[in-house]
């Protein structure tokens, strides 16, 4: 009935018939954990898995949070959750479903909020959580989506909260005196131009 177990310094815990994991207490620092195998394709791989047998929309499969719950300033922000990762379902898992977003968190004064999102569809939202373009970027004034797809080309859209939007799509590229060209949908007439 030991609740404690203490270890030695570079302690190494074995894993396996033929110890092919290890855990290794690195002194002063924190753990090691190595797959000792040294043939070609022997990656480390550290797994969370949850229990749960329903996972529904929004459902937290698994989390990695960071925190100085001793840092000794005050009892306010300064032991609160100060950023984390976590990997959420985006529906219902089912035999042909498991539609998962990573949601990247961290704190200024408070505890870690999610501040950037990968979706499922690898579509990049900061300062959004739900972003419908390839790259939503949103802050309390301004947002700016940058898309494409192969029917419409490109697309970039930049807003602000006084209700100015510029949008544009079909080819936008940069020419080599640096100017800024817009072509819709891939054709040879420009419909836009910024100058450098």
């Amino acid at each position: 009935q030991f609740s404690d177990l203490f270890l030695a310094d570079g302690a190494v815990v074995s894993f396996g018939d033929d110890n092919d994991v290890t855990l290794t207490h690195d002194p002063d620092k924190g753990l090691l954990l190595k797959h000792t195998a040294t043939a070609d394709d022997k990656p480390i791989s550290l797994t969370l898995q949850t229990g749960e047998t329903d996972i529904a929309a929004d459902d937290v499969i698994g989390k990695i949070d960071f925190q100085a719950p001793d840092e000794a300033s005050d009892d306010a922000d300064n032991n609160l959750v100060a950023a984390g990762i976590e990997a959420i379902s985006e529906g219902d898992f089912s035999g042909t479903s498991n539609a998962t977003r990573l949601a990247f968190k961290t704190a200024a004064s408070e505890a870690a909020a999610e501040k950037m999102t990968l979706m499922s569809d690898g579509k990049l939202g900061v300062g959004v959580t739900d972003p419908d373009s390839g790259l939503e970027v949103m802050n309390t004034s301004r947002q700016l989506k940058l898309s494409y797809d192969a029917d419409s080309f490109y697309a970039v859209t930049v807003a602000s909260n006084d209700n100015t939007t510029i949008t544009a799509s079909g080819n936008i590229f940069v020419d080599p005196t640096g100017d800024v060209i817009f072509q819709p949908d891939g054709g040879d007439v420009k419909i836009g131009q910024a100058i450098a």
